[in-house]
């Protein structure tokens, strides 16, 4: 039994360090939803996010075809950090409830 726990106890260390790279991730990365207006054949980009309940657009400015891509990229890395970072708070609470000896 002493090896269950301790086993337990290193996933939950693992889960946790999992959880703050993740989170350092996503701070690295621009948030809310990115937004291109066209406006006489120039791209001009927004983020839009919501702070303290209001929706905010920043507005980025007039974009080459690199940026736009840059943007999109973050968007699509941030999805999948925000993904991971649920699953592995799911695994750091399922790991609690067994070392606490509790089970759905």
């Amino acid at each position: 039994m002493n090896i269950l726990i301790s086993t337990l106890k290193e996933e939950l260390a693992t889960a946790k360090r999992l959880e703050n790279k993740y989170i350092e991730k996503l701070e690295a990365l621009p948030r809310g939803s990115f937004i291109i207006r066209i406006v006489c054949n120039k791209q001009y980009g927004y983020l839009t996010f919501r702070e303290d309940g209001k929706v905010k657009q920043e507005y980025l400015g007039s974009l080459s075809e690199d940026e736009v891509e840059y943007y999109r990229n973050a968007m699509t890395q941030r999805a999948e950090y925000k993904r991971k970072l649920k699953s592995v708070r799911e695994q750091i609470k399922i790991i609690n409830r067994a070392l606490r000896g509790k089970t759905k």
